[in-house]
Protein backbone atom coordinates (compact mmCIF):
# COMPACT_ATOMS: atom_id res chain seq x y z
CA UNK A 1 0.00 0.00 0.00
CA UNK A 2 1.46 3.58 -0.41
CA UNK A 3 0.65 5.85 1.96
CA UNK A 4 -0.40 9.36 1.13
CA UNK A 5 1.72 12.03 3.41
CA UNK A 6 -1.02 14.68 2.16
CA UNK A 7 -4.06 14.06 4.41
CA UNK A 8 -5.52 16.35 6.53
CA UNK A 9 -5.65 18.75 3.56
CA UNK A 10 -8.19 17.97 1.68
CA UNK A 11 -10.70 20.99 0.69
CA UNK A 12 -8.20 23.81 1.67
CA UNK A 13 -4.62 22.51 0.51
CA UNK A 14 -1.35 22.99 2.39
CA UNK A 15 -1.77 26.76 3.97
CA UNK A 16 -2.90 27.40 7.06
CA UNK A 17 -6.70 27.05 7.57
CA UNK A 18 -9.07 29.12 6.33
CA UNK A 19 -11.12 31.19 8.65
CA UNK A 20 -13.53 29.67 9.77
CA UNK A 21 -12.61 26.02 9.26
CA UNK A 22 -13.29 23.72 11.98
CA UNK A 23 -10.37 20.79 13.04
CA UNK A 24 -11.18 18.17 10.59
CA UNK A 25 -11.81 15.85 13.18
CA UNK A 26 -14.41 17.79 15.64
CA UNK A 27 -17.92 16.36 15.62
CA UNK A 28 -20.17 19.12 14.83
CA UNK A 29 -21.60 21.56 12.15
CA UNK A 30 -19.25 21.29 9.04
CA UNK A 31 -18.23 25.09 6.98
CA UNK A 32 -21.10 24.49 4.71
CA UNK A 33 -23.75 23.39 7.39
CA UNK A 34 -23.21 19.51 6.84
CA UNK A 35 -23.08 17.37 9.86
CA UNK A 36 -19.52 16.22 10.78
CA UNK A 37 -19.38 12.55 11.90
CA UNK A 38 -16.17 11.88 14.22
CA UNK A 39 -14.15 11.07 11.07
CA UNK A 40 -14.85 14.89 9.97
CA UNK A 41 -15.86 17.05 7.19
CA UNK A 42 -16.78 15.49 3.41
CA UNK A 43 -13.17 14.76 1.70
CA UNK A 44 -13.15 14.72 -1.97
CA UNK A 45 -10.13 12.84 -3.62
CA UNK A 46 -9.15 12.84 -7.53
CA UNK A 47 -8.96 9.74 -9.09
CA UNK A 48 -6.71 9.99 -12.49
CA UNK A 49 -5.69 6.40 -15.06
CA UNK A 50 -9.36 5.61 -14.76
CA UNK A 51 -10.31 2.52 -17.95
CA UNK A 52 -12.86 3.77 -20.05
CA UNK A 53 -15.04 0.72 -18.84
CA UNK A 54 -14.95 2.31 -15.44
CA UNK A 55 -18.25 4.15 -14.15
CA UNK A 56 -19.40 5.97 -10.88
CA UNK A 57 -21.02 2.48 -9.78
CA UNK A 58 -18.15 0.65 -10.20
CA UNK A 59 -15.66 2.47 -8.70
CA UNK A 60 -18.17 3.15 -5.39
CA UNK A 61 -17.68 -0.61 -5.35
CA UNK A 62 -14.06 -0.72 -4.50
CA UNK A 63 -13.78 2.84 -2.37
CA UNK A 64 -17.15 1.67 -0.46
CA UNK A 65 -15.05 -1.09 1.48
CA UNK A 66 -12.74 1.88 2.78
CA UNK A 67 -15.05 4.63 4.20
CA UNK A 68 -18.54 6.05 2.89
CA UNK A 69 -19.13 7.77 -0.48
CA UNK A 70 -21.09 10.77 -0.75
CA UNK A 71 -20.94 11.25 -4.48
CA UNK A 72 -19.17 10.08 -7.47
CA UNK A 73 -18.56 12.54 -11.19
CA UNK A 74 -16.18 11.61 -13.89
CA UNK A 75 -15.32 14.36 -15.46
CA UNK A 76 -16.66 14.55 -19.67
CA UNK A 77 -13.87 17.09 -20.28
CA UNK A 78 -10.84 15.15 -19.36
CA UNK A 79 -11.28 11.28 -19.60
CA UNK A 80 -9.65 8.92 -16.84
CA UNK A 81 -10.25 11.03 -14.23
CA UNK A 82 -13.24 11.41 -11.29
CA UNK A 83 -13.85 12.84 -8.17
CA UNK A 84 -14.92 11.39 -5.10
CA UNK A 85 -16.31 12.97 -2.48
CA UNK A 86 -15.98 10.70 0.82
CA UNK A 87 -18.38 11.33 3.59
CA UNK A 88 -15.08 12.23 6.05
CA UNK A 89 -11.31 12.30 5.86
CA UNK A 90 -10.63 9.40 7.86
CA UNK A 91 -12.11 7.49 4.73
CA UNK A 92 -10.90 9.44 2.44
CA UNK A 93 -7.38 8.33 4.41
CA UNK A 94 -8.14 5.19 4.14
CA UNK A 95 -8.93 4.90 0.33
CA UNK A 96 -5.52 6.31 0.01
CA UNK A 97 -3.73 4.19 2.11
CA UNK A 98 -4.69 0.89 0.41
CA UNK A 99 -5.82 1.63 -2.99
CA UNK A 100 -3.09 4.68 -4.19
CA UNK A 101 -1.31 3.15 -7.07
CA UNK A 102 -3.71 -0.02 -7.36
CA UNK A 103 -4.65 -1.94 -10.79
CA UNK A 104 -8.28 -2.29 -11.74
CA UNK A 105 -9.63 -2.53 -14.98
CA UNK A 106 -6.20 -2.81 -16.84
CA UNK A 107 -5.08 0.41 -15.42
CA UNK A 108 -3.11 1.63 -12.81
CA UNK A 109 -5.02 4.16 -10.84
CA UNK A 110 -3.81 7.14 -9.23
CA UNK A 111 -5.71 9.03 -6.14
CA UNK A 112 -4.72 12.23 -4.70
CA UNK A 113 -6.41 14.56 -1.85
CA UNK A 114 -8.42 17.45 -4.06
CA UNK A 115 -8.68 21.28 -3.48
CA UNK A 116 -12.38 20.90 -3.92
CA UNK A 117 -14.64 21.35 -0.96
CA UNK A 118 -17.12 19.20 -1.99
CA UNK A 119 -18.65 17.11 -5.22
CA UNK A 120 -20.89 19.85 -6.97
CA UNK A 121 -23.76 18.03 -8.55
CA UNK A 122 -25.21 20.33 -10.79
CA UNK A 123 -29.28 20.39 -12.05
CA UNK A 124 -29.04 19.89 -15.34
CA UNK A 125 -28.47 16.68 -17.20
CA UNK A 126 -25.58 14.60 -16.36
CA UNK A 127 -23.16 13.61 -18.78
CA UNK A 128 -23.28 9.98 -20.28
CA UNK A 129 -20.33 7.73 -20.39
CA UNK A 130 -18.83 5.08 -23.27
CA UNK A 131 -20.32 2.12 -21.38
CA UNK A 132 -23.86 4.18 -21.50
CA UNK A 133 -23.89 5.33 -17.55
CA UNK A 134 -24.15 8.71 -16.10
CA UNK A 135 -21.37 10.66 -15.07
CA UNK A 136 -22.52 11.71 -11.76
CA UNK A 137 -24.21 9.15 -9.42
CA UNK A 138 -25.07 10.09 -5.34
CA UNK A 139 -24.63 7.58 -3.08
CA UNK A 140 -25.63 9.69 0.19
CA UNK A 141 -28.50 7.45 0.91
CA UNK A 142 -27.35 3.99 -0.52
CA UNK A 143 -28.30 1.13 1.19
CA UNK A 144 -24.51 -0.45 0.55
CA UNK A 145 -23.03 2.33 2.89
CA UNK A 146 -20.85 0.47 5.50
CA UNK A 147 -19.52 2.61 7.89
CA UNK A 148 -22.94 4.33 7.95
CA UNK A 149 -23.08 3.23 11.80
CA UNK A 150 -20.75 2.55 14.26
CA UNK A 151 -22.26 -1.39 14.28
CA UNK A 152 -21.20 -1.51 10.73
CA UNK A 153 -18.15 0.04 10.70
CA UNK A 154 -16.68 -2.14 13.42
CA UNK A 155 -17.73 -5.43 10.56
CA UNK A 156 -15.12 -3.84 8.26
CA UNK A 157 -11.54 -5.03 7.88
CA UNK A 158 -8.93 -2.38 6.84
CA UNK A 159 -6.48 -4.36 4.16
CA UNK A 160 -4.86 -3.88 1.15
CA UNK A 161 -6.53 -5.85 -1.97
CA UNK A 162 -5.06 -9.15 -2.96
CA UNK A 163 -6.04 -11.98 -4.88
CA UNK A 164 -8.41 -13.57 -2.56
CA UNK A 165 -11.77 -11.94 -2.07
CA UNK A 166 -14.56 -12.64 0.70
CA UNK A 167 -18.29 -12.91 -0.75
CA UNK A 168 -21.44 -13.50 1.55
CA UNK A 169 -25.07 -12.68 1.85
CA UNK A 170 -26.32 -14.81 -0.94
CA UNK A 171 -29.46 -17.55 -0.12
CA UNK A 172 -28.55 -20.56 1.58
CA UNK A 173 -29.49 -22.72 -1.30
CA UNK A 174 -26.62 -21.44 -3.70
CA UNK A 175 -23.67 -23.65 -4.49
CA UNK A 176 -20.24 -23.07 -6.10
CA UNK A 177 -21.30 -23.63 -9.51
CA UNK A 178 -24.22 -20.86 -9.12
CA UNK A 179 -21.50 -18.26 -7.70
CA UNK A 180 -19.58 -18.94 -10.78
CA UNK A 181 -21.94 -18.33 -13.25
CA UNK A 182 -22.83 -15.17 -11.68
CA UNK A 183 -19.35 -14.17 -12.27
CA UNK A 184 -19.20 -15.67 -15.57
CA UNK A 185 -22.09 -13.92 -17.12
CA UNK A 186 -21.04 -10.24 -15.55
CA UNK A 187 -17.74 -10.56 -17.49
CA UNK A 188 -15.54 -11.33 -14.48
CA UNK A 189 -11.98 -13.11 -14.73
CA UNK A 190 -12.70 -16.47 -13.77
CA UNK A 191 -11.44 -17.56 -9.89
CA UNK A 192 -8.94 -20.73 -9.80
CA UNK A 193 -10.74 -21.71 -6.73
CA UNK A 194 -13.71 -21.10 -4.69
CA UNK A 195 -14.29 -22.35 -0.86
CA UNK A 196 -18.44 -22.08 0.35
CA UNK A 197 -19.77 -21.76 3.68
CA UNK A 198 -23.01 -21.85 5.03
CA UNK A 199 -24.09 -20.23 8.01
CA UNK A 200 -27.40 -20.31 9.67
CA UNK A 201 -28.86 -17.11 7.48
CA UNK A 202 -26.65 -16.98 4.25
CA UNK A 203 -23.94 -18.44 2.38
CA UNK A 204 -20.89 -17.02 2.14
CA UNK A 205 -17.42 -17.82 0.54
CA UNK A 206 -13.58 -17.52 -0.58
CA UNK A 207 -12.71 -16.52 -4.39
CA UNK A 208 -9.21 -17.58 -4.98
CA UNK A 209 -8.17 -15.45 -8.91
CA UNK A 210 -4.26 -15.75 -10.50
CA UNK A 211 -3.36 -12.06 -9.17
CA UNK A 212 -4.68 -8.83 -7.35
CA UNK A 213 -5.67 -7.25 -10.50
CA UNK A 214 -8.09 -9.89 -11.57
CA UNK A 215 -9.57 -9.75 -8.00
CA UNK A 216 -9.94 -6.00 -7.70
CA UNK A 217 -11.65 -6.27 -11.51
CA UNK A 218 -14.16 -8.44 -9.99
CA UNK A 219 -14.85 -6.55 -7.12
CA UNK A 220 -15.06 -3.41 -8.88
CA UNK A 221 -17.98 -5.37 -11.41
CA UNK A 222 -19.52 -7.90 -9.16
CA UNK A 223 -19.65 -6.60 -5.84
CA UNK A 224 -23.44 -5.74 -5.30
CA UNK A 225 -24.41 -7.63 -7.64
CA UNK A 226 -28.78 -8.53 -7.43
CA UNK A 227 -31.14 -10.66 -9.01
CA UNK A 228 -33.61 -13.56 -8.03
CA UNK A 229 -33.05 -17.37 -7.75
CA UNK A 230 -35.80 -19.85 -7.69
CA UNK A 231 -38.12 -16.59 -6.38
CA UNK A 232 -35.73 -15.20 -3.28
CA UNK A 233 -33.91 -12.41 -4.29
CA UNK A 234 -30.29 -12.14 -3.44
CA UNK A 235 -27.66 -9.80 -3.11
CA UNK A 236 -23.68 -10.69 -3.44
CA UNK A 237 -21.43 -8.30 -1.22
CA UNK A 238 -17.65 -8.41 -1.49
CA UNK A 239 -15.18 -7.50 0.23
CA UNK A 240 -11.07 -7.94 0.16
CA UNK A 241 -9.65 -10.38 2.69
CA UNK A 242 -6.01 -9.26 2.63
CA UNK A 243 -5.00 -12.88 2.33
CA UNK A 244 -2.47 -14.32 -0.27
CA UNK A 245 -3.05 -17.70 -0.04
CA UNK A 246 -6.62 -19.94 0.33
CA UNK A 247 -7.39 -20.35 3.98
CA UNK A 248 -9.44 -23.23 4.38
CA UNK A 249 -9.31 -24.50 8.17
CA UNK A 250 -12.99 -22.41 8.40
CA UNK A 251 -14.43 -23.70 5.20
CA UNK A 252 -15.21 -26.56 3.06
CA UNK A 253 -12.26 -27.90 1.29
CA UNK A 254 -11.54 -25.17 -1.92
CA UNK A 255 -12.50 -26.81 -4.79
CA UNK A 256 -10.41 -25.52 -8.93
CA UNK A 257 -13.13 -24.03 -10.62
CA UNK A 258 -14.18 -25.87 -14.01
CA UNK A 259 -11.65 -23.96 -16.39
CA UNK A 260 -8.70 -24.62 -14.39
CA UNK A 261 -9.91 -28.64 -14.23
CA UNK A 262 -10.54 -28.23 -18.07
CA UNK A 263 -6.75 -26.43 -18.52
CA UNK A 264 -5.01 -29.33 -15.85
CA UNK A 265 -6.61 -32.37 -18.06
CA UNK A 266 -5.76 -30.50 -20.93
CA UNK A 267 -1.78 -30.37 -19.53
CA UNK A 268 -2.44 -34.22 -18.38
CA UNK A 269 -3.60 -35.26 -22.49
CA UNK A 270 -0.39 -33.36 -23.67
CA UNK A 271 2.17 -35.31 -20.77
CA UNK A 272 0.67 -38.80 -21.99
CA UNK A 273 0.90 -38.02 -25.57
CA UNK A 274 4.70 -37.18 -24.82
CA UNK A 275 4.78 -39.96 -23.17
CA UNK A 276 3.65 -42.15 -25.97
CA UNK A 277 5.54 -40.25 -28.16
CA UNK A 278 8.92 -40.79 -26.34
CA UNK A 279 8.15 -44.57 -25.73
CA UNK A 280 7.60 -45.08 -29.53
Amino acid sequence: AVVSTQSGHYGRGPGRPRRGDRNMDRSGPGPRGETMGPGGPPAVLMVHGLDSTMNPSRLFNIFCMYGDVNKIKFLMTKKGIAMVEMKNSRGADNVLNHLNRAKVLGSQISISPSKHREVVVYNSAPGILEDGSENVQVFVNSRFLRYSTEKKAAKNRLVDPSKILHFFALPLEVDEDFVLKLLEDKGCPTPTSISMHKSEVCSAGLLEFDSTEEAMDTAAIANHMQGTHKGTRYLMKIAFTGKKSMPVENYEEAKPTAAVKAKDKKEDEVEINLSRNFND
